[in-house]
């Protein structure tokens, strides 16, 4: 069993290296991850979501698309009994991007910084 962070980490990957929609979905179908179109809310590619009535892990694939009044997107449905790692980190997970758990976003933050500092 793999955690979270090595599940995000290949994903992530896999989203990089392939911009067109049908040939990541054909990619990660490859690679055994289980993908739907599911409801999301705020969502964007990369975000985590954890169901807790359902005890999966939703991570957003594509860009969502209006149906009717709510959101769509493909997901990767990940069961929670097939991650390995504390029910502590379970709980805290509702919404996370996979930039944020991977650590791509130190770099623009860092930037931010220095931008607010300069123009102080």
């Amino acid at each position: 069993m793999k955690t979270l962070s090595e599940i995000l980490i290949a994903v992530q990957k896999i989203i990089d290296t392939n911009q067109v929609i049908d040939t990541r979905l054909q990619q990660l179908k490859s690679s055994g991850y289980q993908i739907e179109f599911n409801w999301v809310k705020n969502g964007n590619i990369g975000d985590v979501f954890y169901m807790k009535k359902k005890q999966v892990y939703r991570i957003q694939i594509s860009a969502s698309e209006r149906c009717g009044d709510y959101d769509k997107a493909y997901c990767i449905v990940i069961p929670v009994s097939n991650v390995s790692g504390s029910s502590n980190e379970t709980i805290k997970i509702r919404n996370i991007s996979v930039a944020r758990t991977t650590g791509l976003l130190k770099n623009k933050t860092s930037l931010k910084n220095k931008n607010y500092s300069n123009n102080i």
